[in-house]
């Protein structure tokens, strides 16, 4: 019966001590070196292009190590090339959950749900984050892919509040709602703001060939301040 017991007392020990062993800081460090080959090794797929290893890597990289911001937004972006949408849609998701205001994160979100065909999703995503990024380009942002899915009152209401914003700081607005009316044939308003844009760059070449193109005489009197 002693021996019976004293077997019993071994075991457990030598099991107790395989479980400590199995937490060690060795073994951790392997781990973690493992994840880190696998980290560099989707990398070199990716600069390969192999964006189907690089797919199988980022995987068994989220897999092990689940809501790294980095690899959840890699994983997303091969999978986007892949058109993987729904599953690039949720790395990338969760990827610009973890770090709002990363402008990189919320780009490639966007991109991958109009890909999807997800207008509302992508028309709530932009609106919910027009305060992210620099002032003023989230309404360019809503406006640049409002225009893209076919929402061109939405995309002309989202240029108007982004000029609003800018409050004549900048050329970008102007040059967005010029080209805007370019693909609306609306030759009047393109003048416009191209007049505008010509306040701060008053010898851009590009813009006053477009007004020359427009039948606008070059001249002191050609560019306008915005708001006048």
């Amino acid at each position: 019966m002693k021996l019976v017991k004293t077997a019993s007392i071994i075991v457990l020990c030598v099991l107790a001590l395989a479980a400590l062993g199995g937490c060690s800081p060795v073994n951790k460090v392997k781990r973690t070196l493992a994840l880190n080959d696998i980290h560099i090794q989707a990398g070199i797929a990716e600069e390969k292009g192999d964006d189907q290893r690089a797919y199988e890597l980022w995987t068994e990289y989220v897999d092990r190590r689940p809501q790294s911001v980095l690899a959840e937004y890699r994983l997303g972006m091969v999978e986007t090339r892949l058109g993987l949408i729904d599953q690039a849609i949720g790395h990338l998701r969760i990827a610009h959950d973890l770090k709002p205001g990363n402008i990189i994160y919320l780009e490639a979100l966007a991109e991958a749900l109009a890909q999807g065909n997800r207008t509302d999703s992508l028309m709530k995503l932009l609106n919910e984050t027009l305060n992210e990024g620099e002032e003023g380009t989230g309404y360019l942002r809503l406006a640049r892919y409002a225009q893209r899915v076919g929402q061109m009152d939405e995309a002309r209401e989202a240029l108007l509040l982004a000029i609003i914003q800018n409050r004549g700081e900048s050329p970008q607005p102007y040059l967005e709602m010029a080209n805007f009316a370019r693909t609306l044939n609306d030759q009047a308003t393109e003048i416009k703001y191209l007049r505008n844009v010509l306040w701060f760059e008053q010898s851009n070449p590009a813009i006053l060939s477009r007004l020359n193109d427009l039948g606008m005489i070059a001249g002191p009197s050609l560019a306008i301040k915005p708001g006048m």
